[in-house]
């Protein structure tokens, strides 16, 4: 549940995800304008209170293919299967970021300083939350348990949604059928079986940052076989299952005030 909401919604400081910048896609858009209008009511709020705060905006990377593409798909699965044990034979270079440039002024406090500039950011950002984007919010806490209750609420309207319940149950069969190992027949779960099942081998293996590419590499090519043959039983059911998914994360992003993806 952790780590979705950090990927879903990304409020850093307010979440304890990371980073401190709001991440917004490039564009004059309205998204884009009301991530600066809470900046702004940000920097305001912490001026009020005697902090400085510089508003920033980030660009997340903005990816045009579309994730439910057959032909995409298995291109990707062909060479990353999953993408866990690839992550060892083809590691990615870490992404770099605009620094935020409050982090500067966060890293130079300390003890109750810096506890209490973190304590009112937070309370800023909930104020420009419940001004610019019109969220009943009271606290972090609530925030972060109305963020818990949407993703809940997702997870229960995939794993409810009458299309993809009839899709999931071929799908299911069709692996048990290809000697896949499959826990649970739910639309999520199906989603997310690939990942889990050789993360777990993955774990076993060792834990992470130990396992070499030459370690990993015969896992990788059983990782595809398996992803490949994931792809070909579930090739209606993803091309169901990917859009809705999307279409409700970016539902929940734009109504918790980030920007869609």
């Amino acid at each position: 549940m952790r780590v979705l909401m950090c990927g879903l919604l990304g409020l850093a400081v307010l979440t304890g995800c990371g980073a401190n910048a709001v991440p917004v896609a490039g564009g004059g858009n309205a998204s884009m304008d009301k991530a600066r209008e809470r900046e702004n009511v940000i920097a305001t709020c912490m001026k009020q209170k005697g902090f400085s705060y510089a508003p920033s905006v980030s660009r997340p990377k903005q990816s045009d293919a579309n994730p439910a593409d057959y032909a995409a798909m298995k291109a990707a699965r062909s060479k990353y299967g999953f993408g866990i044990f690839s992550s060892v034979v083809y590691p990615k270079p870490p992404e770099t970021q605009a620094p935020d440039p409050n982090q500067a002024t966060i890293d130079s406090l300390s003890g109750a300083k810096r506890d209490a500039y973190l304590k009112t950011l937070n309370e800023c950002r909930v104020t420009a939350l419940q001004q610019v984007n019109g969220l009943k919010v009271t606290s972090v806490a609530d925030y972060r348990d109305q963020m818990s209750t949407e993703i809940e609420n997702i997870d229960k309207e995939l794993d409810g949604d009458p299309k993809l319940l009839e899709l999931a149950a071929p799908f299911a069969e069709c692996l048990k059928s290809k000697g896949e190992r499959v826990t649970s027949a739910k639309p999520l779960s199906l989603s997310v079986r690939g990942m889990d099942v050789w993360g777990k081998q993955a774990d076993q293996l060792g834990k992470a940052g130990t396992v070499t590419a030459k370690t990993a590499r015969p896992y990788l090519a059983k990782e595809i076989t398996s992803a490949l043959v994931d792809l070909e039983c579930g090739k209606d059911f993803y091309a169901a299952f990917i859009p809705l998914q999307k279409r409700l994360t970016n539902e929940a992003r734009v109504k918790y005030g980030f920007q869609e993806q």
